[in-house]
């Protein structure tokens, strides 16, 4: 269920909080405190998703804006090393697989560093280009890519053995030298490993919009 940073606000000072909203807000907001109040984790999760508010409920109660945009999103499992997804918008096209060579726009950010987005691409000059298997992507794009359709556009939450690797310029990189550093410096910071933290900082959320599947050879 939904985690929240401690302590929780009294239900009072929520519900008075609640009722500074806008009207279209106010009910679900003190609602959404009363079940977590009475620790109703589960159905404050529940409640968020059939109303189509989790980012809203998830940081009035007090969560960090990666778990709010995160924390409560229904990822499904791919496969069998860690990958995990969203379809957003399924797509209707020619679908992606083996050997087909696609055109993607992205956008990627760091599960951890409050949610830093490290790079996109969203216009057709820079989208990324490749042949499925190719070895030249994460392998978390590689893997979930497939079976996705021309149009489709799908949130992957990656793991670290399959999101960046040290010593290889694996796509989708941003298209600067100086926040290709940065990545590098965060996701592989040595002595943050060290202290056990190498699964959060290799741990990245990549959005994918599959524009085109141009070819099969």
């Amino acid at each position: 269920g939904l985690q929240v940073h401690q302590p929780l606000q009294p239900f009072g000072r929520s519900v008075a909080m609640a009722f500074n909203k806008g009207k279209a807000h106010r009910a679900s907001l003190a609602l959404a405190a009363t079940l977590a109040t009475l620790g109703l984790w589960e159905s404050v999760q529940a409640f968020a998703v059939g109303r189509r508010q989790l980012p809203m409920i998830a940081l009035y109660l007090g969560a960090s804006p990666a778990l709010a945009q995160d924390g409560m999103e229904q990822w499904q499992d791919l496969g069998s090393r860690g990958l995990k997804y969203i379809d957003l918008r399924p797509g209707k096209g020619a679908e992606a697989d083996q050997d087909a060579v696609v055109r993607v726009q992205w956008s990627g950010r760091l599960y951890s560093k409050q949610g830093w987005t490290y790079g996109r691409c969203n216009d057709p000059e820079c989208e990324l280009r490749f042949k499925v298997g190719d070895g030249t992507t994460i392998a978390g794009l590689d893997e979930g890519i497939r079976g996705m359709r021309e149009g489709g556009y799908r949130r992957f939450l990656i793991p670290p053995q399959i999101a960046y690797q040290e010593g290889q310029e694996l796509q989708p990189l941003p298209d600067r030298d100086d926040l290709k550093r940065r990545l590098y410096s965060t996701v592989f910071n040595k002595v943050r490993i060290a202290n056990g933290e190498g699964a959060t900082l290799g741990t990245i959320v990549l959005d994918v919009v599959l524009k085109r599947v141009v070819a099969q050879t």
